[in-house]
Order: structure tokens, then C-alpha cells, then sequence
């Protein structure tokens, strides 16, 4: 399933709704989520990523944001406005949070 997050607060209550091989998409201020220095949901978000969770963030919103890749987990895939739109369009269930 995919999952579009585009604010922060995240619930961990959600992320725990998620399955191994679910995509999250982070758009917004939830890319801050996935900053190698975030706060409360590292933890969780963390443990998903080794339970084989697709983590990713578009492109623009990085450049928006002034984030490099760097800055990231190593974990998290950086997609563009192509493959948001692939993915978005390919889906045939996606939850979109916040």
C-alpha cells in the first residue's frame, strides 16, 4: 500500500498500521521526519525501515526545504515528480496522512 505524508506530527499509532513492503512518500514538513537528526519518531519510523518499509521523499520538496541528500538516512529513496506520478498513478490503494 501507499502512504503519502505531507505534516508533522506523524502518529505512531499510523506507522504502526503499516506493512512490510509498504511505500511512504513524505512530502512537505513531514521530509524533517526523516532527517538523520529527527526527534520523537526516529524510533519508530527506524524499526519500520528495517521491516522493509519503501521510505521516500520527492526531490522538490528537499530543494524546497534546503535539505541535502546527505542529511537523509541512508534508508530513504529520493524520487522525482516522474515517479511520484507513476507511483500515484500505479497504486490502486494509497492512504494519504495529515
Amino acid at each position: 500500500m501507499l502512504h503519502i505524508i505531507s505534516n508533522l506530527p506523524i502518529s505512531p499509532s499510523f506507522l504502526e498500521k503499516t506493512s512490510s513492503g509498504d511505500t511512504v512518500i513524505f512530502t512537505g514538513n513531514a521530509i524533517f521526519a526523516v532527517k538523520q537528526n529527527s526527534s520523537d519518531t526516529e524510533k519508530t519510523l527506524t524499526q519500520k525501515t528495517f521491516n522493509h518499509i519503501n521510505l521516500c521523499v520527492r526531490r522538490a520538496d528537499l530543494l524546497i526545504k534546503n535539505i541535502s541528500n546527505s542529511e537523509l538516512w541512508h534508508s530513504v529513496a529520493i524520487i522525482d515528480e516522474d515517479q511520484y506520478k507513476n507511483v500515484t498513478s500505479e497504486c490502486f490503494a494509497f492512504k494519504s496522512c495529515n
